[in-house]
């Protein structure tokens, strides 16, 4: 009887062995591919943006657009104290979209590259033929 209680005991370590380098394993490999510092801030920052706006309901649609700007100014005041700001390159990249996209809708130049801004703000991954929005103050001139 000592013995299967033993053997129980045994395999029972084993398993929960087993079970302690799977899920180290698995949290290793999550970290190797990697959240960069761009997104992990940039999840933060638009966790709080979103807390910003938690209390207030529009009731007109001024007060939606009133919103969307109060949640965009509050990402870039985050992302700026984080040490990120506008990437020129960006701006080099959206001006001439921006100039198309007002054109083709009737819109103006400023509302344009301002719905282009609020759209590109929010993405903190490298996106392909695309530069991020977003750069770091530390690696970049003036």
């Amino acid at each position: 009887m000592k013995t299967i209680t033993t053997m129980i005991g045994f395999f029972a370590t084993l398993i929960f062995l087993a079970w302690f380098f799977l899920i180290n394993n698995q949290n290793q490999n999550s970290l190797s591919q990697g959240v960069t510092q761009l997104e992990h801030i940039g999840d933060e920052c638009v966790a709080i943006s979103e807390k910003a706006i938690i209390g207030m309901t529009p009731v007109v649609e001024f007060q939606k657009l009133e919103l969307l700007s109060r949640k965009a100014y509050v990402l870039k005041r985050c992302m700026a104290d984080k040490g990120f700001h506008e990437n020129p390159a960006w701006q080099n990249y959206a001006k001439p979209l921006a100039e198309l996209n007002a054109s083709e809708q009737n819109i103006s130049f400023d509302e344009a590259i301002e719905t282009m801004r609020k759209a590109d703000m929010l993405l903190f991954k490298k996106q392909p033929k695309r530069p991020l929005y977003w750069i770091s103050t530390e690696n970049s001139t003036f």
